[in-house]
C-alpha cells in the first residue's frame, strides 16, 4: 500500500474539550457508550450530575444535547486545550473471565476514509436507523462526544515506544468505573513523539473494533459539510473523529466471547450435529467453559447447555465438508471462526434461516448473551431449549477476516473493557 500524503496525516493531535476538574468530579461525569446504556442506567447517570456526559450522548433531543454543550462551555465546565495533543490511555480492569488485566493505547484524531479505500475497514455489519440518529447528533453538536475503538497491527510497537515513557507521573484524569475500572489518561504534546507516530500510521490499516455506527455517522457528516461548503479542504476539523487506538500485539488487548440462546423449545436435532464429534458433560458452566476453552483454537468448537440435570454436549468439527458445503461462498477466514460455522451449519437450518442468513441481524429468535452463567439461567428458566457456549474469537480470526474485506458475524467480538464517554471531547467547529 502507498504511503499517505503528509498533507492527509492519517492521525493528528487534537485540542481536546474536557471537564474542568474543579467544577465536577470525572467519576460523576463519564458514561459507557450510548448503546450499552440501559433506561434505569441513564436514570442514575442523570441523576449523579446536571453536568453528566448522558446528558449529550442520550440527549432527550439532538438540539437540546447541542444547547446544554454550549451552555456548558460558556459556563467554563467544560474547556478546550490550549494546545493539540495525543493521550496516552491505560485501563486497569478485572475481565469477565475474573483475570486481572491491564490494557494500554492512545487517543487522537484519525483521519476519515471510506471503507472501500482500504484504510479503515469495519469488522461487523451496522444498521441505518441507528446511524440516522447519531447524525441528528452530530448535526447539533458539532462534537465527537465519545471516542471509536480503533484496531492496528504493530508488532514493532512504535507508539508504545514513543508515547508511554511521557506519560510518567500522575495521570492528568483518572476516574474509577462501577466495574472497577481504572481510566487514566497522560497528554502527550511533544512534537518529536507525535511525529513518530503519525509516520507509523502513514501506511497501516485500522480495524475498527467498536463505534460502527458513529464512525459511519462521522464520514457522512464530513460529506455533508463539504457539499455545503463547496470544498474539499483536506484540514477541516470534520474530516477527522475522535479515536482510541490499542494495538493487536501484546498491550493488553482482550476478546471474549458472547454466547447465542434460541429462544423457546427448539433443540438442535441429531442430523444437524453429525458434522461434529459430540462429548457428553456432566459438569457446571464453568467446567464446560473450561472444557471448550481446552480445544485447540484451530479446531472449531462450541458448547451446548441444556440445562441442569442434563449433560452438556462438547461439539468439535470432524467433517470439514460440511463446512464447505454450507460455506462455499463464504471467505476462507470466515469458514475458521467458530461463531461463524455455529450460524451457518447449525442455527441457520435449524431456525429456517438457510437462504436468509442475514436475518441473523434482526431475527428475535437468538438473544446474545455475553455472561455465561444468564446464558445457562435461560435454559434453567425454561425461557430456551439450548444455549450455544462460545469461545472467543483470537485477534489473529478477527485480522483474517478485515484483511479478507469481510466482517464478523453479529456479536461475536466483545471487548472488555468499553471506552468511556466524557474524558475527551473533539468539537468539529474549529473553535
Amino acid at each position: 500500500m502507498a504511503a499517505t500524503p503528509s498533507t492527509r496525516a492519517a492521525v493528528r493531535p487534537l485540542r481536546a474539550l474536557r471537564y474542568d476538574a474543579g467544577r465536577v468530579e470525572l467519576a460523576d461525569v463519564v458514561a459507557p457508550p450510548y448503546d450499552v446504556i440501559s433506561d434505569a442506567d441513564r436514570a442514575r447517570l442523570a441523576e449523579q450530575s446536571p453536568y453528566s456526559v448522558v446528558h449529550l450522548i442520550l440527549p432527550e433531543s439532538p438540539n437540546k444535547a447541542g444547547d446544554l454543550l454550549h451552555s456548558w462551555r460558556a459556563q467554563g465546565v467544560l474547556v478546550r486545550d490550549p494546545e493539540p495533543r495525543l493521550w496516552w490511555h491505560e485501563q486497569r480492569f478485572v475481565g469477565p473471565d475474573g483475570a486481572e488485566a491491564v490494557r494500554t493505547g492512545f487517543l487522537g484524531a484519525v483521519r476519515l476514509s471510506a471503507y472501500d479505500e482500504g484504510l479503515i475497514r469495519p469488522h461487523e455489519r451496522t444498521h441505518a436507523r441507528a446511524r440516522e440518529g447519531r447524525l441528528g447528533l452530530l448535526r447539533a453538536t458539532r462534537t465527537n462526544l465519545s471516542p471509536i475503538f480503533g484496531l492496528y497491527d504493530d508488532p514493532e510497537h512504535t507508539p508504545r515506544e514513543v508515547l508511554a515513557p511521557l506519560a510518567k507521573g500522575a495521570p492528568a484524569m483518572e476516574a474509577t468505573d462501577p466495574d472497577g475500572t481504572v481510566h487514566r489518561f497522560w497528554p502527550v504534546a511533544d512534537s518529536d513523539a507525535i511525529a513518530a507516530v503519525q509516520a507509523a500510521f502513514a501506511d497501516r490499516e485500522i480495524l475498527i473494533a467498536d463505534g460502527h455506527h458513529r464512525y459511519e455517522t462521522a464520514v457522512a457528516y464530513r460529506d455533508e459539510q463539504r457539499s455545503h461548503e463547496g470544498a474539499d479542504d483536506l484540514e477541516s476539523p470534520y474530516d477527522y473523529v475522535l479515536m482510541y487506538l490499542a494495538n493487536l500485539h501484546g498491550e493488553g488487548l482482550a476478546i471474549y466471547p458472547t454466547h447465542r440462546v434460541v429462544l423457546g423449545r427448539r433443540d438442535v436435532t441429531a442430523d444437524l450435529l453429525r458434522p461434529f464429534d459430540v462429548q457428553e458433560l456432566d459438569t457446571g458452566p464453568a467446567e464446560v467453559e473450561a472444557a471448550l476453552n481446552a480445544v485447540p483454537a484451530d479446531t472449531i468448537a462450541f458448547a451446548i447447555w441444556h440445562g441442569t440435570g442434563r449433560p452438556a454436549l462438547l461439539c468439535t468439527l470432524r467433517d470439514r465438508s460440511a463446512v464447505m458445503m454450507a460455506m462455499s461462498h463464504t471467505a476462507a477466514a470466515l469458514r475458521k471462526v467458530d461463531a461463524a460455522v455455529l450460524e451457518s451449519v447449525i442455527l441457520a437450518p435449524m431456525l429456517g434461516l438457510l437462504h436468509h442468513p442475514e436475518q441473523f441481524a434482526t431475527t428475535e429468535d437468538v438473544v446474545y448473551v455475553r455472561d455465561l452463567r444468564a446464558a445457562c439461567g435461560m435454559v434453567d428458566s425454561g425461557e430456551s431449549a439450548a444455549a450455544f457456549l462460545l469461545r472467543a474469537p483470537t485477534v489473529e480470526q478477527v485480522r483474517a477476516v478485515a484483511r479478507a474485506g469481510k466482517v464478523m458475524p453479529q456479536k461475536s467480538t466483545y471487548f472488555f473493557p468499553k471506552l468511556y464517554s466524557g474524558f475527551l471531547l473533539n468539537p468539529l467547529d474549529g473553535e
